[in-house]
Parts: structure tokens; sequence; C-alpha cells
């Protein structure tokens, strides 16, 4: 099949040159496109799977979705579909020179800042295609490529995350895809990525295996091998990073690729890590020249200062001139002015003895009695107006000094108890108990008690 694509036409436009690798969703070619002249990267779905129509769906879809994304590090798509020959295709952007995994084939080291540099570019890409809810769930060195300036392109997008393909490496994948029913998410990808910047700054995978089962095992049962095992020259805060990522449990991983991106950054401003064209536009927009910048500030200041002289000069307002009296009004004159004679008549009145201040704050004077009017309600013997005390109480009546009660009121008559307080009262029995009250017995014998009646029986027949 191979040997049959190399040299053909594909879609009458896309001449197939070269096979790059090999894969289970569709082998990658290198190829030109004829009309253009521009080399491109073809995606073939070999023949043995195109004749099945499940196979040419499922190669669409990933196309489809793959198209979506548009980003600098990542190998974007131009074009898809299947052309007159029943061939389904998908072509790409040129891939770089070779792959990551060729750069660190037979045990290679990368250098530290050289690492954190292509680390930070696969982060910038995933995280681009995270933020369009799209999982990557292959990530190995095999697809990213590398191109002249360390500018990074990662390839495989589209498969979705609840399918791991058979040709996928299964050292990179996180242990949650080496199960019997594999899923994975953001923290999937950020997995593998760990896993990736390992492998370049030692020079070997943390777990190895010949079966996906043996991976899994010493996932979940032992930590990787730390870095300075393989090296010494390793700075001591890239370690924790890449542990972080490469967590057994999804949960204490970072949580999201861009917050590993973020790391990172961060990092590898502390090492001194130089830009790179394909960083410096990670963003997906352009490096603005500084002097540009200063003199669109310079052009903008100098406008907006033009146009504040003229709105000062053309439209300033003379007040002598513009703004006319009325002729008929009247200076404002204060409300009430102060004239001082009220403090003066407060300050002459003769000085006010106890009562007349307790009588001027209640309202009452010492002659009164309740009611505040002087009137006695029991002087006629008549009966007291609602809301007054009963005959003989005292309760609210104000005395005099003395204890004496005011002018006019009348003690109430009757016969006055004075009782002991300190011995039994008259009117209950020295001893305490019941008190025999009694009741006058009944004389009228004609009247005869009523008969008890009787209790029906219970369900009783009625006759």
């Amino acid at each position: 099949m191979i040997n049959d694509v190399i040299g053909k036409l594909v879609a009458d436009k896309y001449r197939i040159e070269g096979l790059i690798r090999e894969g289970e969703s569709g082998d990658l070619y290198a190829g030109r496109h004829e009309v253009l002249d521009k080399p491109v990267t073809v995606k073939i779905l070999p023949a043995a799977l195109a004749i099945d129509a499940r196979w040419v769906k499922r190669f669409i879809d990933e196309a489809r979705e793959a198209s979506a994304l548009s980003h600098p590090n990542i190998l974007n798509i131009t074009d898809f579909g299947t052309d007159a020959k029943s061939v389904s295709y998908a072509v790409y952007e040129p891939a770089g020179e070779q792959s990551l995994r060729t750069m660190v084939a037979g045990d290679s080291v990368l250098d530290e800042k050289h690492a954190l540099e292509i680390a930070r570019q696969i982060a910038a890409a995933v995280a681009a295609a995270h933020a369009k809810k799209i999982i990557h769930g292959g990530l190995d060195p095999k697809n990213i490529f590398i191109s002249e300036g360390d500018a990074v392109k990662v390839y495989g997008f589209g498969g979705g995350p609840m399918h791991v393909t058979r040709d996928a490496d299964p050292r990179f994948l996180a242990p949650e895809q080496c199960t019997t029913f594999p899923v994975a998410d953001e923290r999937s990808d950020v997995y593998s990525l760990g896993v990736i910047l390992y492998e370049m700054l030692s020079g070997s995978v943390p777990y190895d295996g010949t079966t996906t089962a043996d991976i899994l095992a010493k996932q979940n049962s032992e930590p990787p091998p730390p870095l300075s095992a393989f090296r010494d020259d390793v700075n001591p805060e890239i370690e924790p990073i890449v542990l972080s990522a490469m967590a057994a449990s999804p949960e204490r991983r970072y949580q999201t690729m861009a917050a590993f991106a973020e790391d990172l950054e961060i990092l590898s401003g502390r090492l001194g890590v130089p830009a790179k064209a394909a960083a410096a536009t990670a963003s997906g927009r352009p490096k603005r020249n500084i002097w540009q910048t200063a003199f669109v500030v310079l052009a903008g200041i100098s406008i907006l200062a033009v146009a504040l002289i003229y709105a000062t000069s053309v439209k300033k307002t003379d007040a002598t001139t513009q703004l006319v009296a009325d002729a008929g009004s009247l200076p404002v004159q204060p409300i009430g002015p102060a004239t001082g004679a009220q403090e003066e008549s407060l300050a002459k009145l003769p000085p006010m003895t106890a009562e007349e201040i307790m009588a001027a704050a209640t309202g009452q004077t010492p002659d009164m009695v309740p009611g505040g009017d002087g009137y006695n309600p029991w002087a006629n013997g008549g009966l007291p107006p609602a809301g007054a005390p009963l005959a003989g109480s005292t309760v609210g009546v104000p005395f005099n000094n003395q204890g004496i009660p005011p002018t006019g009121y009348v003690q109430p008559g009757g016969q006055v108890y004075t009782i002991d307080p300190n011995g039994g009262s008259q009117f209950m029995p020295p001893d305490g108990g019941v008190i025999l009250v009694p009741v006058p017995m009944n004389t009228n014998t004609t009247v005869k008690p009523s008969s008890t009646p009787k209790t029906p029986v219970a369900n009783a027949n009625v006759q």
C-alpha cells in the first residue's frame, strides 16, 4: 500500500513524496501541493481500512475536529475529504525536519534550557486545544515535530478522550488510560507531557515494561527514579514540577495544562531560557516592535493634547460679559436673623426651685391629684373616671415632703385594719390548714334523685 501511494496524486493536487510514519488511524506522508508548489504533510487512510465505512467516517470526524484548532505550535489541518478514487485524506502544513523521538533516541539527553523550551511550546499547543474542549489522549515524542530554531509542531489531535489507539506508546499514557475502560481528560495530557520532559532530561522513561499491565502496576506501586540519579546538573526546581505532573492520581497533578504551562514559563524565566520565535508568538499575536509601540503612544498623547487646547480656546466663557444680573432682584437675606433678645430675657428670669423643675418636667404641680388637672374623683362620693385609682388607693398619688397627701385630697371612709407584719393575720388560721365554710343544708325533700341510665349492651340487636 505504501509503495502504491508514493508518487501518486491525491485529490488531483497533492503529490505524495515519502513516508514519515505509519499509524493505526492513518499513515503520514510528506507531499507537495502541485498547484501552489508548496510542501505539505498528507495523512491517508490505508486501503485495507477504507473499505469499511465506519473507519472512513471516523477518519473524517477526527480530521474535522482537528481542523477547528489553529495555533503556531500545532500541526494545523488545511484540507480533508475523500477524492474520486475513494482515498480518504487530511492535509496538514509541513511538519518539522525531525520528531522529538529522533532527538532523544539512544538514551541521549537535552540541556535543561533546551528541554524546558520544547516542553513550554508543547504545553502552549495542548492548552490551546483544551480551551476548545479537545483532548489529545496520545501525546508522545513521535507526535511532536521539531523544525529549525526548535519550533515545535504537535500532531495527533482529534482522536477522542475515550479511545486509545493500538499503536499508542503505553509508557507515555496516564494510569487511567491503561485500564480496561480507558478515559482521558486534561490531566491525562499533563501526565504525558511530564513523562516527555522527564525523558528529555534523563534519557529514560520513568516506567518501562513489556506490556501495558506491567507499566500500570509500576505506576501504582513505586515512585519514579529521581532525576539526580541520571545527572547532577539539573536545577533542583525542575524535579518538583515534573513529579507533580506525573502523579499517579489525577487529583494530585496539575489540574489544567495552562497551570503546568505557567510554571514552565516561570521556571524558564528564572533559568534565562532565550525567547524563541515560536514561543514569542505562542498566543497567536505577532511581537510588536518597541519603537513602533512608543510611536503609537506618543501620537495618541499629541492628538489628545491638541484636542484639549482647541476645546478650551474656542469654547471659553467670559462671566463679566455673558452673565446679566436681574434688575429686580434683592440680596439674599437670612431667615429669622439672630438679635439676642430671647437669650437676654431668659437670663433675667429668677432661679427655679426643685419642685418647679419637677413640675415643669412632669407637667404636674405638687398639690395636684392623679390626672394632673386638680380634680378629686372621690370628693363628691361618685364613681371615679375610667382609669383612676380605686377608692382608698394611694398608688400614683404624689405626697409632699412630710408624707401628707396633697391639698384637696379626701381620704376614703370605712373601717381600717392594721396588720402587724411580724404576726399572723386574723383572716387566716394561726397554724394554716383548711378553712371550713358552712353550706346550708338542702331542705327540699320533694325532689327525687334521677335514676342512673343503663349502659346499652354493645352489638345489641335492634328489634
